[in-house]
């Protein structure tokens, strides 16, 4: 709609000034400034409402993690020792956030028809959500609609490829992407490519990988995985370093913390 309205203001500028004006300069020029004069103000209207419809969704993802947070502080302060039982909590009430993202992004569909880029940005955060509670079906449809343009989003994508065997999409989406990237926002790629060598035995192919990342970036996780796999401690190779960033991609948990009971009887001073 933004494109005919421009186009159609263009056109009738053009027609005007060829009543008045006898040369075809200035029905051009006037033309493109009334076409811009109309597109410009509408794509940063559309612009707003989506900043704001994306921010929506992202304060209530960061409330449902603060609470969840909370909830595993205070059970932790408790020494409450069900993790199970906590975890399904965490999962139940992550499911039910994502639920309640889906349908705000719903509000996407106004908006599409005068953004054709509105779908696509929707999209590319339907399917974080979706893979974030392993609704990996979900995810792949919003994947192939959608932009991969945050290492995060990357690389879920290339998890999806890497676990579906399609792995020649999945090498051309990485080095595509480890490329466009600069400064640390490739550690991310680095480790899961390094990570998805090590499981396949492909060791010297992994070192290589490690030695370009710590060529390119300062992170401490992918050097000490290098000089684990350079001096033969394949086992030791770990991404945990990384945290949340790594468990994210859901191939592997993190090891349950074990709280160590207080003792009772002690002398009293």
């Amino acid at each position: 709609l933004t494109l005919l309205i421009g186009v159609g203001a263009g056109i009738l500028v053009g027609l005007l000034c060829g009543l008045t004006f006898a040369g075809g300069l200035w029905r051009t020029v006037l033309g493109l400034a009334a076409f811009f004069a109309v597109t410009i103000p509408i794509n940063l209207a559309v612009k707003r409402r989506l900043e704001a419809l994306f921010k929506g969704v992202q304060t209530m993802i960061e409330q449902q993690q603060g609470t969840m947070r909370r909830k595993v502080n205070l059970m932790a302060g408790k020494m409450m020792s069900s993790t199970k039982g906590l975890q399904r909590q965490i999962e139940k009430q992550q499911e039910e956030t994502v639920v309640q993202a889906l349908r705000a992004l719903d509000g996407v569909s106004r908006l599409r028809r005068w953004s054709p880029l509105a779908e696509r940005q929707a999209n590319t955060l339907r399917a974080q959500l979706c893979f974030q509670i392993q609704d990996y079906e979900k995810a792949d449809e919003y994947f192939a609609k959608s932009f991969a343009l945050d290492p995060v989003t990357v690389a879920m994508k290339l998890v999806r490829l890497y676990q579906r065997g399609k792995r020649d999409e999945y090498d051309k989406l990485y080095r595509r992407s480890v490329k466009r990237f600069r400064g640390d926002k490739p550690v991310l790629l680095y480790a899961l490519h390094s990570w998805v060598l090590v499981e396949e035995g492909k060791i010297d192919e992994a070192v290589a990988v490690l030695v370009e990342a710590k060529d390119r970036t300062e992170n401490e996780t992918l050097r000490s995985n290098w000089e684990h796999l350079v001096n033969g401690r394949t086992r030791s190779f770990s991404n945990a370093g990384l945290g949340d960033l790594w468990y994210a991609l859901h191939l592997e948990t993190p090891k349950p913390v074990k709280v160590r009971q207080p003792r009772f009887g002690g002398r009293m001073r």
